[in-house]
């Protein structure tokens, strides 16, 4: 049997406000795992286990990395102090998802980052964030517009590409619909990376690796499109499905 490669995808922690003596759970938005279906690979959640050999054994199985969404990242981690706007901070999920991000890079793995995710390859590559949007650049669009319409598909921008670009030519286009659900920003990009995706306010929408290796951040969400609203994102999840099969045929 051939098997299909397996992609791992990083977990939140998940606190129940409404029964707060309940255990946290980890997980993820099914949207991930679908549109990792969708492209031809296997999904498999990473559960936030404080022990790093159990964290490179997890790693080691898994043919590619799909960093996720979710909590706001510890300003410590760039050098910053905490802003008021930083909310649900997880210094567990930090912990294990830069240990999983710092074995990708040294590896060439290849790698996915979305918004949460995409933010944390710019600072694991020495980059920096905007806290906030809102506060930091207050002439700035609405970048949180799709949580407030209560739609997780709802296009609240188009983002131009670089023509140029890897993920211009993995998408086939150089215009896309996005969602919008983040009320933080890159602002200094990192080492080895080049922003490559813009809202129409500037705002940095997409992020990529300079040195040819499969390393693309993306601050919307595309798991979340492109099954219906946007089918052009359907692409890039091929591609990285792709591209962990690559990896996996060239370690066996």
């Amino acid at each position: 049997m051939k098997y299909k490669p397996l992609i791992g995808i990083t977990a939140g922690e998940i606190v129940n406000k409404d029964e707060p003596w309940a255990p946290v759970t980890h997980g993820q938005s099914v949207a991930y795992v679908d549109a990792i279906v969708h492209a031809g690979g296997i999904p498999i959640i990473l559960p936030l286990v404080d022990d790093e050999t159990i964290n490179r054994q997890m790693f080691e199985r898994c043919d590619a990395i799909l960093f996720a969404g979710g909590n706001d990242i510890d300003p410590e981690l760039f050098g910053e102090s905490i802003h008021s706007s930083v909310t649900d901070v997880s210094r567990l999920r930090d912990s294990v998802e830069m240990r999983f991000m710092r074995w990708t890079l040294e590896q060439c793995r290849p790698m996915l980052g979305i918004c949460r995710g995409m933010e944390l390859l710019n600072i694991a590559c020495g980059g920096t964030l905007h806290q906030d949007i809102a506060g930091a650049l207050p002439d700035a669009s609405d970048h949180n517009a799709s949580t407030a319409a209560k739609d997780i598909e709802h296009v609240a921008h188009r983002l131009r590409i670089d023509e140029r670009s890897r993920l211009a030519k993995l998408l086939e286009v150089t215009t896309i619909g996005a969602n919008t659900h983040h009320h933080q920003a890159i602002h200094e990009i990192g080492e080895g990376l080049r922003s490559v995706a813009w809202a129409e306010d500037n705002i940095v929408e997409a992020i990529e690796s300079t040195d040819g290796r499969f390393a693309i951040g993306i601050q919307s969400h595309p798991e979340s499109m492109e099954a219906r609203a946007e089918v052009a994102w359907a692409r890039l999840f091929k591609a990285f499905v792709q591209e962990a099969e690559a990896f996996k045929n060239a370690l066996t």
